[in-house]
């Protein structure tokens, strides 16, 4: 199933979630960035102009309740509020505390419960999903596995993603995740597929993908690696949201 718009500028899961749930994921439209961060670049790492993201950052629904993750492409979980922010995913049971997510190619994974009562974000690149924190984070929530609900969110698809024999060997025992790609000799990861046969793992079986590729859609998404393929020395991020009204 694939997500809805609610506008030009974000984008909302179409699942089943509690009306209690908040869920969107920003694109690069709508912000005032400029240059390659053009034009809603959230990140504040990446040598934007700082006063440009926070400007960004504030045209966010929720704006004041997102918790900004300095996101180190691990496993660490952390429930909010927290005093660590050196994490790749959060979990919260409160109104006044958002979970958030910034990527660029990377998996974003949004959980919640059927009850509505408890949310997560999850950060998964491929160094994540080597270091299953998705698992981890599943482990570390209230709710049982069974009675949670994902959205996997815009991410680079199979197609575009090559990575060498070592990233790819990490993989090799996820069905149709990796592919050889012989003319180059790289291989190509599917990471949201990853991500899915993960949750399922875990006992999460309620999964919707957005079936977005960032790197496929320039006008819509930031994408590192499509940066990095045009010579470009830095890209913008969007953000995942997931929290409880």
């Amino acid at each position: 199933m694939a997500s809805t718009t609610t506008d030009s500028v974000l984008i909302s899961p179409a699942w089943a979630a509690p009306s209690s749930v908040i869920a969107y994921c920003s694109t690069r439209l709508g912000g005032v960035s400029q240059g390659a961060y053009a034009s809603l670049n959230v990140g504040l790492h990446v040598n934007d102009n700082p006063v440009s993201v926070l400007q960004n950052r504030a045209r966010l629904p929720g704006q004041q309740k997102l918790h900004w993750l300095n996101q180190v492409h691990g496993n660490n979980v952390v429930t909010l509020p927290s005093g660590n922010i050196d994490a790749d995913a959060s979990i919260s049971c409160h109104r006044a505390h958002w979970c958030a997510v910034m990527t660029a190619d990377c998996v974003p994974v949004l959980l919640c419960n059927m009850e509505g009562t408890e949310v997560a974000a999850v950060h998964a690149g491929w160094q994540g999903l080597d270091k299953k924190v998705i698992a981890k984070t599943i482990a570390s929530m209230q709710s049982p596995a069974s009675e949670l609900m994902a959205w996997i969110g815009p991410a680079i698809c199979q197609r575009h993603y090559q990575v060498d024999e070592r990233v790819a060997s990490r993989f090799m025992d996820y069905e149709a995740a990796v592919v050889n790609d012989s003319e180059i000799d790289k291989w190509r990861i599917d990471l949201p597929h990853i991500a899915a046969m993960q949750l399922n793992d875990a006992n999460v079986t309620n999964i919707t993908d957005a079936g977005l590729c960032t790197y496929s859609e320039e006008k819509r998404f930031f994408s590192h690696r499509r940066a990095t393929h045009q010579g470009m020395s830095a890209t913008g991020r969007m953000v995942s949201v997931i929290g409880i009204v």
